[in-house]
């Protein structure tokens, strides 16, 4: 009989096991968003899974290389990799913003590109819908191409950021354009200090020194680049030997740099003689600076999906963040939403970094909980740090392994593991390029990035206006 009854548990035991690795193949998952977290997951979930990816944009879009599309070091179409590629016979895609969400019913309420609306349900929902740029409440600063005012977080705005530079260049070349215009249409001012804003710099010195020496030789004294940061340091995150190397770099370029500043405002303004309309930036410090394209990069802010949530999902009081514990749940609807990315954030631990190896990991980690791979409680997410990587032009670069590995607690007096080394220059540069290289989904992205490479080294970026 004691034999029976510990033959019963040993079966219960494995029954239990097995349920919590139960994958969700028969369960409707829905992913909103198509950034580094939902693009993961699609991508790694099992391909019988019921999916429905819902986005705005009908692609994956690889961030760290916006900066080179922006100014045609890269071609804009080998950095993002289309959604549906990805999905197995049970995927599909909605080319859609979710609007407003019924946790109750389970339901998502959508409005298509195409202003049509319409509801999905949905088993399993994954929130990862990511961030928008912030303007910090500056009403005249807006993503507008006619002002020459850009925001650096979508492929759309590379392109326009790009066209927009070759335009400058074009009218300046105007004979009847007075010097005071010209010097105008070539000021370039950047505004945010981080990895995005001075990988965005070093691009554009490269473009200045090789391609307008070259094609726009006259116009060249006229070319200049501001840097405005808000902060105290560039490259905030990083550490402050390679702060300090990317600013002293920076200097060398005669990079106006131009720490302790911001942006309050942008205005009309219109010179004696000039024949285009322009726009100048009003910063603290009481100065002003006339522009010719203004390139914002300068902070996060949360998107309207997660701002229409209200009630119905916990946030953080401060960044309004989701809320979500160890396993990636949201707080009060465990089994049913997750938030993965940077619209999320971990109610018990310090806040990861919004970066993209954090989202990536994130979409990893899911579709093996979804897969069934791991239970949804069984073991709570771990980030595990690779370092920061920035490009800095010239054949140069700066790699930061002190943050490497899994996030320390400061207040342990356990031996640390041994850190990856501070690297900076062309050993730097390799590492970034590989690393961003191999990280490619598509074989064609992996032919066509080093081919771009190296036509823009040999033969020069394409500045065509079309």
């Amino acid at each position: 009989l004691s034999m029976v009854r510990r033959m019963t548990r040993l079966a219960a035991s494995a029954s239990n096991v097995i349920a919590s690795h139960t994958s969700h193949h028969g369960k409707k998952v829905v992913v909103l968003g198509s950034g580094w977290g939902g693009f993961q997951l699609a991508l790694n979930l099992k391909k019988e899974t019921p999916l429905t990816v819902v986005s705005p944009n009908n692609h994956f879009l690889f961030t760290p290389l916006l900066p080179s599309a922006s100014v045609g070091t890269l071609e804009s179409r080998c950095i993002q990799e289309p959604v549906r590629t990805i999905l197995g016979p049970n995927g599909n895609f909605l080319h859609a913003k979710a609007r407003t969400l019924d946790a109750e019913n389970k339901q998502v309420h959508c409005e298509s590109v195409h202003n049509d609306k319409f509801t999905i349900d949905y088993d399993k929902l994954v929130i990862a819908v990511g961030v928008k740029t912030n303007t910090f409440g500056i009403e005249s600063i807006q993503h507008d191409s006619e002002q020459g005012i850009f925001f650096l977080k979508q492929l759309s705005h590379a392109r326009d950021i790009r066209t927009n530079i070759i335009d400058s260049f074009e009218k300046a070349a105007v004979p009847t354009v007075t010097e005071a215009e010209r010097r105008r249409l070539l000021s370039f001012l950047v505004v945010g200090g981080g990895p995005t804003s001075c990988e965005f710099v070093a691009e554009l010195h490269d473009f200045v020194k090789h391609d307008v020496k070259a094609l726009y030789r006259d116009l060249l004294p006229y070319v200049k680049i501001t840097l405005v940061e808000a902060g105290p340091a560039l490259l905030g995150p990083f550490d402050k030997a390679l702060q300090d190397y990317a600013h002293g770099l920076f200097k060398r370029r005669e990079v106006d740099v131009r720490l302790g500043t911001a942006v309050i405002g942008v205005d009309d303004f219109v010179g004696e003689g000039y024949h285009f309309p322009g726009k100048r930036a009003m910063l603290s410090d009481g100065s002003a600076l006339e522009f010719g394209t203004m390139v914002w990069s300068a902070g996060l802010a949360p998107r309207t999906f997660t701002e229409t949530l209200g009630d119905t999902i916990q946030r953080h009081p401060r960044t309004k963040r989701i809320l979500v514990d160890d396993y990636l749940r949201v707080k009060g609807h465990e089994g049913s939403i997750w938030a993965i990315g940077d619209a999320a954030v971990n109610e018990n631990g310090a806040a990861l970094p919004q970066l993209a190896q954090v989202a990536r990991q994130e979409g990893i980690y899911m579709s093996k909980v979804l897969n069934g791979s791991i239970g949804e409680d069984e073991k709570p997410f771990e980030f595990f740090s690779l370092g920061s990587m920035a490009f800095m032009g010239d054949l140069k670069g700066i790699y930061d392994g002190s943050t490497a590995g899994p996030p320390r607690d400061p207040n342990s007096t356990a031996t640390q593991a041994p850190k990856p080394p501070k690297l900076t220059g062309f050993m730097a540069l390799l590492l970034w390029r590989f690393a961003y290289w191999g990280r490619q989904t598509s074989f064609v992205n992996k032919i066509l990035i080093p081919m771009y490479w190296f036509k823009a080294w040999v033969f020069g970026r394409d500045v065509s206006r079309f």
